[in-house]
């Protein structure tokens, strides 16, 4: 048990590094196009191509660890997210909008990696603990919030050459370091050859087969559904709160640091709260907070508004995203679990940086306001999809005797 509570911190400090990466990257990549290029449509193109990346490597990702190593993966993806640091560097002193772009896709593609971080956790402890080791993991993230805006600041301001916001993406390149050491102390147990053989005996299943279990549809679109809503709004809040309502960027960094604490804050109770209630449950009520941060976003422009409104949205992130995530588990058997995994990766960061990519032209061309609306409309049609998973149930052929879904 001891090794157990290891890996788990171990895997939780990489999320810290992981998501304070992510979250410099997604504050300030849309203020960085804004300057090179001036237009608000284009600014949040970078950071839809950090999402488009990690969709795009997801499955290639999970594959890749189903025959290395989940080590060896995550060893590779802190290179990755080293050279996207160096290569943000580079575009600024260039004023490249097209590297930053590639800076940003490469820094994608370490998060494709690094996503599995919370799966390794499900592997690493006994089955009853799954529930809370996912959340535990999560949890990283609460540091990333808390410590992100003021490291990008510590580099920023003690850079040998005061270039605007170049040693903010220095604190990528070190934090990339810190990752690679963190997942070199992890020890996972050894790869279970005795079930290879019989494991590979069994193909994996079409993706219309996985498309088809209830399970995996439900699992995958509710986590879906809270990437895609939130990024949607946070990729244009530090754009809404600096270039149209003419706060300082301090407070759009303010904001933002209080919406990742919010994200990743309720982990502390999230894992026990599914064991106890269920997934559906904490689906259900993520998606209520979520409703009610896009009133008060809707509500007024106020700096009060963002604040309250992102901290709720972050909750009910956390909500869907985690239960979405433990669903998943029922939506597969053991042999299947990198192929469905990956799948699932693809679908939520392929939809959420969509989402991301579409986020400042629909600031720009429809407005704030009506970027709340839209949220609203994919929370009802995920209501729908939810009733109906309630009435079919997954009745497949994997032992759901002791879970509560």
């Amino acid at each position: 048990m001891e090794n157990i509570k290891r890996n788990i911190f171990l895997l939780s400090m990489a999320q810290f590094i992981l998501l304070s990466s992510v979250v410099t990257v997604i504050t300030y990549s849309s203020l960085v196009a804004k300057i090179m290029t001036g237009s608000t449509s284009l600014a949040t193109i970078p950071a839809a191509t950090a999402f488009l990346a990690t969709a795009a490597f997801a499955f290639p990702a999970s594959m890749f660890m189903k025959k290395f190593g989940r080590k060896r993966g995550f060893y590779f993806g802190a290179i990755l997210g080293g050279i996207s640091g160096l290569l943000a560097v580079v575009s600024i002193y260039q004023e490249s909008y097209y590297l930053l772009c590639f800076a940003t896709f490469c820094h994608g593609s370490y998060q494709a990696f690094a996503n599995y971080y919370r799966f390794t956790a499900m592997e690493v402890s006994p089955p009853a603990f799954h529930k809370q080791a996912v959340s535990y993991v999560i949890l990283g993230g609460v540091l990333a919030g808390a410590c992100a805006p003021t490291l990008a600041h510590l580099f920023e301001s003690n850079y040998y050459e005061p270039v605007l916001y170049a040693g903010t993406y220095c604190l990528i390149i070190a934090l990339s370091f810190v990752a690679y050491f963190l997942i070199y102390l992890i020890k996972l147990p050894k790869k279970d050859t005795s079930n290879e053989v019989e494991n590979s005996q069994h193909k994996n299943p079409t993706f219309m087969e996985v498309l088809k279990r209830p399970a995996f549809i439900c699992a995958s679109l509710s986590a879906t559904c809270a990437y895609l809503c939130m990024s949607f709004i946070m990729t244009a809040t530090p754009l809404e709160v600096v270039e149209v309502c003419g706060f300082l960027r301090e407070d759009a960094a303010g904001v933002i640091q209080w919406h990742s604490m919010s994200m990743f804050a309720p982990a502390i109770i999230t894992g026990t709260l599914i064991a106890r209630f269920g997934s559906i449950k904490i689906i259900l009520t993520g998606m209520m907070i979520m409703l009610l941060s896009t009133l008060i976003a809707k509500a007024g422009v106020e700096l009060s508004n963002f604040y309250v409104a992102l901290v709720l949205i972050g909750i009910g992130w956390n909500f869907m995203f985690t239960a979405g995530t433990t669903l998943l588990e029922h939506a597969y058997e053991d042999h299947e679990k990198a192929y469905v995994q990956g799948l699932n990766d693809f679908v939520v960061f392929g939809l959420a940086g969509l989402a991301t990519l579409t986020s400042g032209f629909a600031l720009e061309y429809i407005g704030w306001n009506q970027m709340n609306n839209i949220v609203i409309g994919f929370l009802a049609l995920l209501v729908i999809l939810i009733l109906w998973f309630i009435k079919v149930r997954d009745g497949g052929p994997k032992d759901r005797s002791a879970a509560v879904i």
